[in-house]
């Protein structure tokens, strides 16, 4: 008579990182920025990038042309001045968003002449808007 034997198959551990409810608590905060930190390493790595520019700054700043539509649009229609006052900060700080593009072009064009293929130098953002939207057109 043959006898049975059960293999006893040992008993898998649940890993925290596949823990949805842990990874997402404030518990599981170091490890979503230990991510965010090494996941775009390794995407660098894969596209050969070497090195980054990176702009941050306010969302909130619109193109020139946007904020010059606005502040006139709110003038013909008589609005009142708390909201002209803030457009009028909007056209102002408008410059910064120019700027910004402005850089972010010639930072670019300048990585792009580099000789012997050394294009190492790419414009990271958060994506935008703003500062960062600027920075990516």
């Amino acid at each position: 008579m043959i006898s049975e034997r059960v293999i006893m198959q040992p008993k898998r551990t649940n890993k925290f990182y596949d823990n949805h409810e842990f990874i997402h608590s404030p518990d599981g905060r170091i490890v979503r920025i230990l991510a965010e930190y090494t996941g775009p390493q390794q995407l660098f790595r894969k596209k050969k990038v070497k090195d980054t520019v990176v702009f941050f700054g306010s969302a909130r700043l619109k193109p020139q042309d946007v904020a010059d539509l606005a502040l006139s649009q709110a003038q013909a229609n008589s609005a009142p001045e708390t909201e002209l006052a803030k457009l009028r900060r909007a056209v102002h700080t408008a410059q910064y968003y120019e700027k910004a593009r402005e850089l972010s072009r010639r930072m670019t064009e300048w990585s792009m002449g580099l000789k012997n293929g050394q294009r190492r130098f790419i414009v990271a953002t958060g994506g935008g808007p703003g500062i960062m939207e600027a920075a990516n057109r």
